[in-house]
């Protein structure tokens, strides 16, 4: 039976002030989400809640073990190999870090990465532990489509489930499937396709469409095309071919 992470009614308080409330939510095994809303409305402290590093009202309960990055930025001096407990690691495991790091040595020092290499480690480093579920706060801009690619592979490899939160929708069309989150709780919900179908409601809730995927749409509209692109290199060559 797949493993849930169920929130029922949860909410955030600070200062006396409400963040957020009535967040329901199942998130469910083998389904890769990302939760869009707007600057402040509560997501990275949702994520937070989720894994026990912030107070909350409601209910979560998790069937599974889940880990998750909110920080990007951490202060370690020690080694990759070391960061990583390499040596305690199992032959599968060893490999998993060669092929996903493509380092000739891992005796680089964790502080002298870039900082995108140090969130690779990191993020690493947390699937190592072997969760069924992982939770990530607004990171994908940093790397390019072939890393955000790589990072996919890495979850998927590892029979992972991702939960994305971010304000950004080009982000947001990498993930299946889609929740808009606002300051009374869920607002939209769906397959990614069919939230970004609904151009009108995404607008009034101070969202536009990716380029390519608006354009996708109109020409759908038309009957020029006969699905919508979530990836611009696709609805390029597509174009081509048709040509």
């Amino acid at each position: 039976m797949l493993k849930q992470i169920h929130m029922q009614n949860v909410g955030i308080y600070a200062k006396n002030q409400k963040i957020f409330d009535n967040f329901t939510f199942d998130f469910t095994e083998g389904k890769n989400v990302c939760l869009i809303g707007e600057e402040g409305v509560g997501k990275t402290l949702l994520l937070r809640a989720i894994l026990g590093e912030e107070n909350f009202t409601g209910d979560i309960l998790k069937e599974a073990s889940c880990r998750g990055i909110t920080k990007s930025t951490v202060k370690i001096e020690d080694s990759i190999e070391h960061y990583l407990n390499y040596d305690e690691l199992s032959s599968q495991d060893k490999k998993l870090v060669k092929a996903f790091l493509n380092l000739k040595s891992l005796s680089y020092s964790f502080s002298k990465l870039t900082k995108k290499f140090q969130l690779k480690v990191m993020i690493l480093k947390q699937v190592l532990m072997k969760p069924k579920f992982f939770f990530l706060d607004d990171v994908l801009s940093i790397f390019n489509m072939k890393e955000r690619k790589e990072l996919f592979q890495l979850f998927e490899n590892t029979q992972i489930t991702l939960f994305y939160v971010t304000s950004d929708l080009e982000d947001a069309i990498l993930f299946p499937y889609l929740v808009i989150m606002g300051k009374k709780g869920i607002l939209m919900e769906g397959s990614t396709l069919s939230v970004l179908k609904e151009e009108k409601i995404m607008k009034r809730l101070g969202f536009s469409l990716p380029f390519f995927v608006d354009l996708s749409l109109q020409l759908q509209s038309y009957g020029l095309i006969d699905k919508v692109y979530l990836e611009g290199k696709e609805l390029t060559n597509h174009l081509w071919k048709s040509n």
